[in-house]
C-alpha cells in the first residue's frame, strides 16, 4: 500500500522514537558513541534527546511540514555535524518531499545517521556520496563554501534547498528588564538556549542586543556571565577543536583591548566599552552583549544571517513588531530557542515561501 507523505514522516518518527526509550537495547551505546564523535558532554547528549528530538510533533505541526516541503520522486540530504538530532528534522522533511530518500551524513559525525537508519530501516538510504539526477531535490546543511562547491557539482535540473551559515540573536528591550522579576531571570534563560551542543547550532544565540543605555547592557552583561557558569554545572562544557580555541583566542584578545571580557564557566561574556561594528563572537558558550539606541535597525543589515530571535516576552507589541522585520527569522521565547516546532525548515531563511536555487531547466 502506497503511504501518503504525512504517513511516511509519522512511520520515520515513531520508528526514530525508540532511541529515546530508556528500554532500547541500544539506549547507553547510542549516547555513549555520540558523546565520542560529537565532543559533547553526556549530560549534553541526554538534554539532545530529551528536549530537542522532534519525535512526537502535533498534528498540526506535521501538516505544516507537509504542506512547505515541496514534492519530488527522489530527495537527497547533506548533513553537517554541528547538531547531531537535526539528521531527524533533515530527513523527515526529505521524507515528505519524496518516496526515494538518499542520506549522506556528515564524515565527521556520522552515528546519528546510522542509528536512524537501524531503528527506521526502508524509510531512507545512506551514501557516501549523493547522485543526484535532474528534477531531484537537495537539501543541503552545512557552511557557506560548502554549499557553493555543492551548486558547482550538482547536475541540470536538480533544486537545492541551502541552509548555510546562520546565527540567533536575543533582542530586549528596556521594557523587559523593568518587567521581569530580575536580570538573572533572563539570564538564565538565554544560559539556557546557549549550552546546548555548546553554542554550535544555526540556532544557538551569539548576540544579546540591548535596547537601552551601556550600563543597563553592562549591568546585565555581569547577570549573563554569572548564568552561564551556573548553567555549567547542570550541562558540562565538552570537546573544542583546536580551530575552535584558536577562535576563541583571537577573538578574547580583540575584545579585551575594544571592550570588556567577563568569565562565565569555561565561556564569557564579552561587552563593548565603546560602539563597536557588529562583531560575532565564536561558538563555545561565548555572548557578545551590544547596547543599541535601536535593535531593529541594528539587526537589520544581518538579517540573511539570522535564523531566530529570542525575546522575553513573545506577546509584546515590540515582537511584533520584531516579527515583521525579520519575516525570515524564526521568533522564540528565551529558554526555547532550542526547542523549535517539528513545523517545517527549522532555518526559515531556506523555506519554501522563498524560491529554492534551480540548476538547468
Amino acid at each position: 500500500m502506497t503511504l501518503t507523505r504525512r504517513e511516511r514522516v509519522q512511520r520515520f518518527l515513531q520508528s526514530a522514537s525508540t532511541l529515546c526509550n530508556p528500554g532500547y537495547s541500544g539506549f547507553d551505546e547510542v549516547r555513549a558513541e555520540l558523546t565520542h564523535t560529537t565532543g559533547l558532554s553526556r549530560q549534553n547528549v541526554d538534554w539532545a534527546f530529551d528536549c530537542a528530538f522532534e519525535v512526537h510533533p502535533s498534528m498540526w505541526d506535521l501538516e505544516a511540514l507537509c504542506r512547505r516541503t515541496p514534492e519530488c520522486e527522489r530527495a537527497h540530504v547533506l548533513l553537517s555535524a554541528n547538531v547531531f538530532v537535526g539528521a531527524l528534522r533533515a530527513i523527515a522533511i526529505a521524507i515528505a518531499a519524496a518516496p526515494e530518500v538518499h542520506v549522506r551524513p556528515s564524515r565527521r559525525e556520522p552515528q546519528m545517521v546510522q542509528w536512524l537508519a537501524q531503528v527506521a530501516p526502508g524509510d531512507f538510504e545512506i551514501e557516501n556520496e549523493l547522485r543526484p539526477m535532474p528534477g531531484d531535490h537537495v537539501w543541503a546543511y552545512g557552511s557557506d563554501p560548502t554549499m557553493r562547491e555543492l551548486r558547482k557539482e550538482l547536475p541540470a535540473g536538480t533544486t537545492i534547498h541551502e541552509h548555510g551559515h546562520g546565527y540567533g540573536i536575543v533582542v530586549l528591550f528596556e521594557s523587559d528588564l523593568r518587567f521581569a522579576p530580575s536580570l538573572g531571570t533572563i539570564a538564565e534563560a538565554i544560559a539556557a538556549d546557549t549550552a546546548p551542543f555548546d553554542q554550535r547550532g544555526c540556532l544557538s544565540p551569539r548576540i544579546v542586543l540591548i535596547e537601552a543605555g551601556h550600563s543597563s547592557a553592562q549591568e546585565f552583561s555581569i547577570a549573563l556571565a554569572a548564568a552561564l557558569a551556573e548553567r555549567e554545572r547542570v550541562i558540562p562544557f565538552g570537546f573544542l577543536s583546536e580551530d575552535e580555541r584558536a577562535d576563541i583566542v583571537r577573538y578574547r584578545d580583540a575584545l579585551i583591548v575594544a571592550g570588556a571580557v567577563l568569565r562565565a564557566g569555561s565561556g564569557f561574556v564579552t561587552f563593548e566599552s565603546e560602539k563597536l561594528p557588529w562583531l560575532l563572537p565564536p561558538a563555545g558558550r561565548i555572548l557578545h552583549v551590544k547596547a543599541a539606541a535601536n535593535a531593529i535597525l541594528e539587526a537589520r543589515a544581518k538579517s540573511p544571517e539570522l535564523t531566530t530571535i529570542g525575546v522575553f516576552r513573545p506577546e509584546s507589541e515590540n515582537t511584533l513588531s520584531l516579527s515583521r522585520a525579520f519575516p525570515s527569522a524564526r521568533i522564540a521565547a528565551i529558554g526555547s530557542m532550542q526547542r523549535p516546532m517539528l513545523d517545517g525548515p527549522v532555518d526559515l531563511r531556506c523555506s519554501t515561501s522563498v524560491p529554492s536555487l534551480q540548476f538547468g531547466t
